[in-house]
């Protein structure tokens, strides 16, 4: 199945256009915790603080199926 991950940060959302394609929910999931920690690892390695990001995982029609993301608090 084709599942789109569309990148979200605060109210801004970038949609994955193209798709990839897994064999079952879990294996996108798996993806997404992947690129969730990707794109927080890219703020840290940049000296940027690191955001909260949230990546959607969605059909080729829109519906959003899952969610995944990381958070960071400050002490």
């Amino acid at each position: 199945m084709r599942y789109h991950f569309n990148i979200c940060e605060g109210a801004a959302i970038i949609p994955d256009d193209e798709g990839s394609d897994f064999s079952t929910l879990e294996a996108a999931r798996a993806e997404a915790r992947l690129i969730v920690r990707d794109l927080a690892s890219d703020d840290i390695r940049n000296g940027l603080p690191a955001q909260a990001w949230r990546i959607e995982i969605a059909t080729s029609d829109g519906r959003v199926l899952d969610s995944t993301g990381l958070r960071f608090f400050e002490n």
